[in-house]
């Protein structure tokens, strides 16, 4: 995936957000109990993201501090905790977010859906 697909992802969840306050808005639950899930995800996302960015794709801690808008110690930091789940999230929630996972062929996700 290019670079220049990034901005039009990032859109793509916006507009999803927007549709899960609307639903909320509308008095649907379903809806608050997913930005929850949204909200616990991100940070991991983020931290596996950094992470995969250095190590698979070569980026210096320096790149990675000027896109976070954080020192280079904050990005090491950041990249070397690595992607802790937040309690209240089930390790399916996190692994996931691995590039190229599929819940299709993914044992932990179709032992999940049973």
């Amino acid at each position: 995936m290019s670079r220049h697909e990034s901005p039009e992802l990032g859109d793509a969840i916006l507009r999803l957000l927007r549709a899960l306050v609307t639903r909320a808005s509308e008095g649907d639950t379903e809806a608050i109990e997913q930005l929850r899930r949204i909200e616990l995800l991100a940070p991991a996302a983020l931290v596996k993201a950094a992470r995969h960015a250095h190590e698979r794709a070569g980026y210096s801690y320096t790149e990675l501090a000027d896109v976070l808008g954080v020192s280079r110690q904050a990005a090491h930091q950041r990249v070397d905790r690595g992607a802790v789940l937040p309690a209240g999230l089930a390790y399916r929630d996190g692994h996931q977010l691995d590039p190229g996972h599929t819940r299709k062929g993914c044992r932990t996700c179709k032992a999940s859906s049973k």
